[in-house]
């Protein structure tokens, strides 16, 4: 055999193989984009679902016939983020308390089901027995969440700088916007308030909305930034509740300037400060012997250039008048620095750092706490300490961010006009915790 023959031989050999594998390649290019096509729409639909189970559960508070009808809206607008998978399928939403759902809680489950047309594998329904079958295929998705059981403690500063920026007139109907988010029979949740002193104007309760409301619309401004005890007052109310599993437990926390007062808080004083923590050497006058309780400070360094306070103020610890303390030179600070309470600049730095440190090591040890506790803080105005209010929340913006805690949220307002939306934005953050 020559050459030729050879090479007209290897040439038909060729040719056959191109005229099997040439129809086999397009086969499996088919079936790469039909199943692409169907990954792109499972991913989406699974997407539509996820977002549709958390929008109703964001509204349960609203009734179940409006979270149906969020939750439906939620998976339209997320399907039809994807151009070009068709006709938009209707999810069925089912609630149910039953198990798999946690005893006490709320649960929800979203499915839908897309229909897609094939471009390749229908051309497989020549076979025997296939038929037209090939022709579409369904894709089927569900979600299901949970709404947990909320117990809340809202501490807000009622001091008189709120006067000086708008706070005291954006704060109430923020608030009250804020509150309307959560479900009251479900959810538990108590209002505290603090300036010069610490004050519980609603204990923990389920019937919340309306004695909040009347809370913060007759809420008197004025006074120092006693943070700390307000704070502890929202530990202590959280902590009337029984502990459960699959309760989630938050407190936010709202403040316009920097913790300015150490001292005793009213409600709660063996939590955190003991009674020898926080007596000064008022001697001088007969009815204030050495060891006086007291409430010192009340003017930040930043609040202080500002010409918003100025000097040294002592406080009843109980009413939040103030008073003298002769003699008072020293005060006792936990944080390690100076205690001087004079010259005037001196001891408003120091004690503002005091009483920041203590708000501090509060925050860390009610998240460190068998009750887990989250904190979101707010800021409103420009003389806030930013850097304060994301330790309070272990932000991971903080410098002393710990992964191991419970991570929270600070948020800033730098206006009142901005307060309203600022608490909204807590309320999606602390929803989308309650939702699993």
């Amino acid at each position: 055999m020559d050459q030729r023959q050879i090479q007209r031989r290897e040439r038909g050999q060729i040719f056959a193989l191109l005229a099997v594998l040439i129809p086999l390649v397009i086969i499996f290019a088919g079936f790469a984009i039909d199943f692409g096509i169907a990954y792109v729409t499972k991913t989406t639909l699974s997407k539509a679902v996820d977002a549709a189970a958390l929008a109703a559960m964001r509204n349960l508070n609203q009734g179940q016939s409006t979270a149906t009808a969020d939750a439906t809206n939620a998976f339209t607008v997320n399907y039809q983020s994807v151009p070009g998978l068709g006709t938009t399928p209707t999810p069925t939403v089912t609630w149910f308390t039953s198990s798999p759902c946690t005893a006490g809680n709320t649960c929800v489950t979203i499915a839908a089901t897309a229909t897609i047309n094939t471009y390749f594998l229908r051309a497989l329904s020549v076979l025997p027995g296939v038929g037209s079958s090939l022709n579409t295929t369904s894709i089927s998705v569900s979600a299901t969440a949970q709404r947990n059981p909320l117990v809340m403690s809202l501490v807000l500063d009622k001091s008189g700088s709120m006067k000086l920026n708008g706070g005291s007139t954006a704060l109430p109907p923020a608030v009250t916007n804020f509150i309307s988010y959560f479900d009251e029979g479900i959810d538990n949740v108590a209002e505290v308030s603090f300036s010069s002193v610490d004050s519980v104007d609603v204990p923990m309760t389920t019937s919340f909305q309306s004695l909040i409301n009347s809370s913060v619309e007759s809420m008197a401004f004025g006074g120092a930034t006693f943070a700390q005890a307000g704070l502890q007052d929202g530990f202590h109310q959280i902590t009337t509740q029984p502990a459960s599993p699959n309760v989630i437990r938050v407190v936010v926390f709202f403040t316009d300037g920097w913790a300015n007062t150490d001292g005793l808080p009213t409600n709660v004083t063996t939590a955190t400060a003991s009674t020898t923590h926080d007596v000064l050497n008022c001697t001088g006058t007969t009815s204030k012997p050495s060891n006086t309780p007291m409430n010192y400070g009340g003017c930040a360094p930043l609040e202080a250039a500002a010409g918003w306070c100025s000097g040294l103020f002592f406080m009843n610890p109980s009413t939040g008048s103030t008073t003298t303390c002769p003699n008072a030179t020293t005060f006792p600070a936990q944080d390690g620095g100076g205690n001087a309470l004079s010259p005037v600049a001196t001891a408003q730095t120091n004690i503002a750092n005091d009483a920041t440190y203590r708000t501090e090591q509060l925050a860390n040890t009610m998240r460190n706490s068998t009750n887990n506790i989250t904190i979101y803080s707010i800021g409103l105005g420009d003389k806030i300490n930013q850097v304060y209010l994301q330790d309070l929340a272990n932000d991971p913006s903080a410098p002393t961010y710990d992964s191991s805690q419970p991570q929270g949220e600070a948020v800033f307002a730098p206006t009142a006009s901005q307060l309203n939306a600022v608490f909204q934005t807590i309320a999606s953050k602390v929803l989308l915790r309650l939702s699993q």
